[in-house]
């Protein structure tokens, strides 16, 4: 099983029994208690596993009395901005997150954006004749990307990029505050999205959150992963990634590296039952641990969210684009279909279309809609082509019947999402610029 189908099997099971444990343990209640941030990103996994997938890969500490801060904050700005500085001009971002891409016609910018949304970490700790070191980390206020690497004797030489290793005790967390403050915030907005709820059931959603814990938490909502992109002798250098909000400034944030090593089997097929885990365990270990990295994130490039009305034809389907998001790593737009969309099963499709040819159905949007977005122009004139770019879907039918979603689409680049201009929509220039921008 490859490390995404386990992701999925994992997400889904949890998603189930996280839903129907709480239904049965609330059986009495006047409403269902579900989590609605595990409920969105449940649908979004279900609506498209490798959208979900690809997604993924492409959000202080407290004050204390009696000293100053003011003066603490000063120094630790600056120490942070050399650092960055130093990184930027050196092309460091760009040598830690190799597969972000970099723009051909101009890498300096590239490594701008990265070191802007980035943060340079460059920690380094060794337990036991291992050597780890946290490089940097890269947010753009929906995903935190880690870049990490591993230093070891006597690496089973079967080891190579892309190996599917035993990571499951490493693991990711924020301070008490952070966190607690992180879950009320990601509740209140699921409620929010989902038409609000009685305070009663947000506090005993909250509280349900809380009372499993950070790990038990991070694992229902998060789920850290650990792929490794390249081996150079002794070396593993992987990039970590974690759906991660912007609801918190300079949130701090330890990651634990603890007992990385090969599958016993060597296939790394994972099952897991709500929180816990079953399946093969480690075999030949590369680091024991554990060694914990602290560090605090800075400022992210959030995304610039625009929202209209935009009709455009693709492939006979009428599509009406209504917001627009604008990141760093990629863009999702949300549509509506105005014309009625029926639901078949995949087996079914050919046999109805063939019966039925001006009929409309599901499957006819999502062929036509990943082929929408063909490509960007930014503000000094120049044009990314989106048009061979991989991405998600995500679709649904409102309650007046109303067919729609949202398709996504990366970028090959890092790119300020300020500097974005117009988007290609099937060879329709649309000017953002003409939308009303959002506050963020």
């Amino acid at each position: 099983m490859t490390r995404f189908e386990s992701s999925l099997r994992r997400g889904l099971m949890d998603a189930n029994l996280a839903q129907y444990e709480r239904v049965l343990q609330d059986a009495d209640a006047a409403q269902p208690d579900f989590s609605p941030s595990y409920l969105r990103e449940r649908m979004r996994l279900l609506a498209d596993p490798w959208g979900w997938m690809r997604k993924r890969e492409a959000a202080g500490p407290r004050r204390r009395r009696r000293l100053n801060w003011r003066l603490i904050a000063i120094a630790a700005a600056l120490l942070l901005l050399s650092a960055c500085a130093y990184a930027a001009a050196t092309g460091q971002f760009s040598q830690w997150f190799p597969r972000m891409g970099a723009d051909p016609r101009d890498p300096e910018i590239s490594e701008e954006v990265l070191s802007r949304t980035g943060t340079a970490i460059e920690q380094t700790q060794t337990v036991d004749g291992v050597t780890a070191a946290l490089n940097a980390a890269v947010w753009d206020g929906s995903y935190l990307h880690m870049s990490l690497t591993v230093t070891a004797p006597d690496i089973p030489q079967e080891v190579a990029a892309e190996t599917s290793l035993y990571t499951e005790e490493c693991s990711f967390s924020l301070s008490e505050e952070n966190w607690k403050e992180y879950v009320r915030k990601d509740e209140e907005r699921g409620f929010a999205e989902m038409g609000g709820g009685s305070q009663e059931l947000i506090e005993r959603t909250i509280q349900n959150m809380l009372d499993m814990g950070q790990a038990g938490y991070w694992n229902h909502v998060g789920l850290l992963n650990f792929p490794l992109i390249s081996r150079e002798g002794d070396t593993l250098t992987f990039e970590a990634w974690i759906a991660f909000d912007a609801y918190l400034e300079q949130p701090e944030i330890t990651l634990r590296l603890k007992n990385i090593a090969t599958y016993v089997d060597g296939k790394g097929e994972i099952r897991w039952i709500g929180n816990e885990r079953t399946g093969p365990g480690p075999d030949v270990p590369i680091l024991r641990g554990p060694i914990d990295f602290t560090f605090t994130l800075g400022e992210p490039i959030r995304p610039i969210h625009y929202q209209g009305a935009v009709e455009v034809t693709a492939e006979d389907v009428p599509f009406r684009f209504t917001r627009f998001e604008i990141s760093v790593f990629d863009m999702d737009l949300d549509f509506e279909v105005p014309a009625p969309v029926e639901y078949t099963r995949p087996e079914e499709y050919d046999e109805l279309k063939q019966q039925n040819p001006d009929k409309l159905y599901d499957r006819d949007v999502s062929k036509a809609v990943f082929g929408v977005i063909q490509g960007l122009w930014t503000e000094d004139g120049g044009y990314v082509d989106l048009s061979q770019r991989g991405g998600g879907l995500g679709s649904t039918t409102a309650p007046e019947g109303v067919f729609g979603g949202s398709v996504g689409v990366s970028y090959p680049h890092p790119i300020d999402p300020a500097t974005v201009t117009a988007v290609n929509l099937n060879g329709a220039r649309v000017e953002l610029d003409e939308l009303e921008r959002l506050a963020e």
